[in-house]
């Protein structure tokens, strides 16, 4: 007769141990996800309200591209330029280019390409620009060879801007943009 019993008292007995084992782990689950720490110290949280805000004119001389940056915001703004022109047989492209006949490359007009970490080809302007006003033209001269080139293409500039508030004439800092600081490197 005790066998009989004995599959049954076994199956209570696993049961009872299984609900016990299960209310000890929700307790610790439950300690877990309520358990809180308080943290001393402040981070502190910079929020500018008026971001600097500009925008590209483009204009065309002959099929040179002239390029200026607005000031449309309220507050003084640093501002860099980067041209992308396609990679085509019979097509030159010259960016800053100087006075004809030999549009070679050149750094004026408060334009540089000689700033810390700068492979990727920015045009950064030296001086803050002032709410409505513009930075002086970056030319980007174009040459077309038309018997190679037979289809359109396009050059496209994209501009970022920062804030001014740290700069200091006396100091190489032209801002700091999405790939971080941005210094003048001395001539």
């Amino acid at each position: 007769m005790a066998q009989r019993h004995f599959p049954k008292r076994l199956a209570v007995a696993l049961s009872l141990t299984l609900v016990v084992s299960l209310g000890l782990a929700a307790g610790t689950a439950w300690a877990y996800y309520t358990d809180t720490n308080k943290a001393n110290g402040m981070i502190q949280f910079s929020y500018d309200p008026e971001p600097p805000k500009t925008e590209v004119k483009e204009d065309k001389d002959n099929l040179d591209k002239v390029i200026t940056v607005k000031n449309t915001g309220e507050v003084d703004a640093m501002v860099r330029v980067k041209v992308f022109a396609p990679v085509i047989d019979g097509l030159a492209v010259t960016e800053n280019a100087g006075a004809a006949p030999d549009y070679a490359q050149v750094e004026s007009n408060g334009w540089t390409q000689k700033v810390n970490n700068n492979g990727e080809g920015w045009w950064y302007y030296t001086e803050p620009v002032s709410p409505g006003d513009s930075t002086e033209p970056l030319r980007v001269h174009v040459e077309v060879d038309t018997e190679k080139v037979t289809h359109p293409f396009d050059i496209t500039v994209v501009q970022q801007c920062a804030g001014a508030k740290l700069f200091d004439p006396a100091k190489p800092f032209l801002g700091t943009f999405a790939d971080g600081d941005k210094y003048k490197e001395a001539e």
